[in-house]
């Protein structure tokens, strides 16, 4: 749930409705349903120890501190993710975040070696847990510092290959985002896809997680690869007239320009496609829906019941619509301004309490951080009708767990 700003004095003072942790710590309790989360009422008393004047943006007085990583010089548009992370951020420790933890944020340039670094740095400072980086390599690089030292990473990296236990991703991944438009589409009727995937390592990965998807629904799958080139895209589409042509369905998992390029070059090589049912990913966010060509796709996508309230007021603040990466940053550092509240100042950040398997429910709906270090996110399903996404399946509000 996204609060008006004029709620959040309010809801400081009457903190059980706080939905960050809305599938755990908000539950009901009837029935003798436990919470999953230890008694709040722990001692403030086993706090690491602070140095003083800590190296970066600091923001928040609390006794808890947290570090957050990002790339706030690096060269292109990485930096405009960076900004995103950090304003997010800071608009949680306004809400929730200033009197418990204490928030520095940290430019890793981008660079490996850096992060590695910064983790370092920030555990000497005393952090208790490390929010980023953004990278992959800037994770794993990151990790050499935080696992010896038992600090819980929550990263916003996609690359599901480098999580493990204590070194979280807490972003949406390629596996559920594909599971979730294939496991629709199965129940929907779609017995055969032929997926378009880019010729990279991108491309790669999608291939792979596709052919789960496809196994574990009983769905036949057919894989075209494409360089990314007009020209690429136009020799794919002619070479697979036939394999589409004996499908039902179509699988563009690129956003951006790329999805009407590929429908439009089958249209123009022979294909109807509009007797074929179109699926896409959460990317298509990216993609012009008022394309007529894709009029009644379907894709995955977030949550966006709470994120709207959210958008409304980070643009107000600073200027600007905010995309996934504020909002993902905004719950982990509620998450973390909770858990201090829920756990006390010693050790807030226990694996039991991360690792929640009822989960928790923020901004961009509801989450759960596994122990294989793989956060699980509700996704809901959209239709391309009059030229915008609609709803035709909601997320999934909560999950099931002991």
């Amino acid at each position: 749930m996204i609060f008006s700003r004029s709620a959040v004095p309010f809801l400081k003072n009457k903190i059980a409705l706080l939905c960050i942790a809305g599938l755990a710590a908000c539950s009901s309790t009837d029935g003798g349903v436990r919470s999953g989360f230890p008694d709040n009422s722990l001692p403030e008393t086993g706090a690491k120890i602070l140095t003083p004047n800590p190296q970066g943006e600091v923001i928040g007085n609390g006794q808890v501190r947290v570090a957050l990583l990002v790339p706030t010089t690096i060269p292109g548009g990485a930096a405009a993710v960076a900004k995103e992370l950090r304003n997010g951020a800071a608009m949680a420790m306004q809400d929730f975040g200033q009197g418990r933890i204490q928030l520095v944020v940290k430019d890793t340039a981008g660079q490996a070696a850096v992060a590695q670094t910064k983790a370092a740095e920030a555990i000497t400072e005393g952090s208790s847990l490390i929010l980023g980086p953004l990278f992959a390599a800037n994770v794993s690089a990151a990790s050499g510092s935080t696992q010896p030292a038992a600090i819980p990473m929550l990263a916003f990296s996609t690359d599901t290959s480098i999580a493990r236990r204590g070194v979280y991703l807490f972003s949406y991944t390629p596996q559920a985002d594909t599971r979730r438009i294939i496991s629709y589409a199965a129940s929907n009727g779609s017995r055969s896809i032929t997926a378009f995937v880019p010729r990279n390592a991108e491309g790669f990965l999608r291939e792979r997680i596709f052919r789960e998807a496809t196994g574990r629904a009983g769905v036949s799958a057919n894989i075209i690869q494409y360089d990314r080139t007009p020209e690429g895209i136009q020799k794919a589409a002619v070479e697979a007239v036939q394999t589409v042509n004996a499908s039902d369905t179509i699988y563009i998992p690129e956003g951006g320009p790329i999805p009407p390029v590929i429908l439009g070059a089958l249209s123009g090589s022979g294909v109807d496609v509009g007797s074929k049912k179109v699926l896409g990913s959460g990317t298509w966010e990216s993609v012009k829906t008022s394309d007529p060509l894709l009029q009644n796709a379907v894709y995955p996508g977030r949550d966006i019941s709470s994120f709207n309230g959210f958008a409304t007021r980070y643009q107000s603040q600073f200027g600007a619509r905010p995309g996934v990466q504020a909002a993902l940053a905004y719950d982990a550092v509620t998450l973390a301004s909770e858990l201090v509240r829920l756990n006390g100042v010693s050790d807030p950040y226990a694996r039991t309490s991360l690792e929640s398997n009822r989960g928790y429910k923020g901004v961009n709906g509801a989450f759960r951080v596994r122990s294989d270090g793989i956060t699980d996110r509700g996704l809901a399903i959209y239709k391309i009708q009059g030229g915008r996404g609609t709803l035709v399946e909601g997320a999934v509000s909560s999950f099931s767990g002991s």
